[in-house]
């Protein structure tokens, strides 16, 4: 019986967890769950409290979804394809490497961008449930909101 419990507790959490970026430090994870568009930050521009951030953009061939606070100093960078992702791994698994690592290269992606235009990154909160990361929470020194809408999938 044992067993059985074990392997179902294996099939439905996965494997290994992908690590979150090297920048969140010590930062305290966030819920995405219990998260919304008004808690634990305020998101006023392009967020939907069913999805998160919903403004597409795309970098250097990259989708990636963003959501920005009122005067774009806290950005919600997230995975673009989190269906797509998540199915390509077993629906029926709680984490999904393909999701997780689709997060952290959103990050990348953004941070990139973010330093080309001298905008530094002040603080970053993974939102993270069961070992899946769905996406970031980018503290900032100005706005980096105005540089990201540029790039919006039209």
């Amino acid at each position: 019986m044992k067993v059985f419990l074990l392997v179902g507790v294996f099939f439905l959490v996965g494997c290994v967890p992908t690590s979150t970026v090297e920048d969140v430090g010590d930062n305290q994870s966030i819920n995405p769950i219990t998260m919304s568009c008004k808690k634990p930050y305020v998101f006023t521009q392009d967020c939907s409290a069913w999805s998160g951030a919903n403004r597409k953009i795309n970098i250097d061939g990259f989708d990636v979804v963003v959501a920005g606070s009122a005067d774009g100093s806290i950005i919600l960078v997230m995975d673009a394809h989190f269906y797509k992702n998540i199915l390509i791994d077993n629906p029926f698994i709680l984490s999904s490497q393909n999701h997780s690592e689709a997060s952290n290269n959103s990050y990348y992606t953004v941070k990139k961008i973010l330093k080309q235009h001298g905008i530094n990154i002040q603080k970053v909160r993974p939102l993270e449930l069961w070992g899946d990361i769905s996406g970031y929470v980018m503290e900032l020194d100005a706005d980096g909101y105005t540089t990201l809408i540029k790039y919006t999938i039209k």
